[in-house]
């Protein structure tokens, strides 16, 4: 019997795990993930992840994706029980060549700040005076038209250079505000380090200009680093042609969409 494959998109309590990826004696999601499967079918099963998140770190739209000789159901999958802060989102069938992370057109993440009395175990908190958000527009939109983003990552192995943002968005309520970035690609710590970076120029420890420097250099990151649990990876993004949960998501608009009058 043909391989099938399969993809599950799925949402984490980054707080219960050491990241994502598989480590010897310690909670991974990629290890739940793969235990529940194979609990659940009988076989052992190889996931690949479309964002290997770093410790502490949530997910709302993580995708998963494995192939198995087996025909299933995405209510089959829907039902595979999972451990405690860990959910699966959605479950479809795609294309017999398609992989989590090969695959995917871009990423949006969020970054949450909280400051005043709020508390938030989500959000990385500020102090209790109101951190001056205009400064990191100004710093924000000083990034358009860079060719990349090479500096805003921290030292790894992967060499090639962090794309540029293809989009940001930075909404401001009375005691939070919520950084969100889409980009094609992240490398380490690529948004936490903006993050960081940015929560020191809204709370005046650095110049607006200093973001585009920064981001201009070359590793290591020399700015500061925002911690892990105020972030969220929200959406992978894929191609039409290959997206495996594309007519659920139509369907799922069509059903929010309002009623024309």
């Amino acid at each position: 019997m043909e391989r099938s494959t399969y993809a599950l998109r799925i949402a984490y309590d980054g707080a219960r795990f050491r990241g994502w990826q598989r480590q010897r004696a310690e909670p991974t999601v990629e290890q739940a993930l793969e235990d529940a499967l194979a609990g659940s079918l009988g076989e052992k099963v190889r996931v690949h992840g479309a964002a290997r998140t770093d410790a502490g770190v949530h997910a709302e739209g993580q995708v998963a994706s494995f192939s198995i000789r087996r025909a299933l159901s995405p209510s089959d999958l829907l039902a595979v029980p999972v451990i405690d802060g860990l959910r699966i989102v959605a479950a479809a069938r795609a294309v017999p060549s398609f992989h989590a992370r090969a695959n995917a057109d871009a990423k949006r993440y969020c970054y949450r700040y909280a400051w005043s009395r709020m508390s938030d175990r989500r959000a990385f908190h500020l102090g209790n005076s109101t951190p001056d958000w205009a400064r990191t527009r100004v710093a924000l939109e000083q990034l358009r038209g860079l060719p990349h983003l090479s500096g805003l990552a921290s030292p790894s192995t992967v060499r090639t250079p962090a794309p540029p943002l293809d989009e940001w968005l930075l909404n401001v309520a009375r005691d939070e505000a919520r950084l969100i970035v889409k980009a094609r690609a992240f490398r380490k710590h690529e948004v936490r380090n903006l993050a960081g970076h940015l929560a020191a120029i809204a709370l005046g420890l650095a110049e607006p200009d200093s973001l585009a420097r920064l981001a201009r250099g070359m590793r290591p990151w020399r700015g500061a680093t925002a911690p892990a649990h105020g972030l969220t990876l929200l959406e992978v993004i894929y191609p039409d042609d290959v997206d495996p949960f594309r007519a659920e998501d139509r369907a799922r608009s069509t059903e929010r969409a309002p009623l024309l009058r």
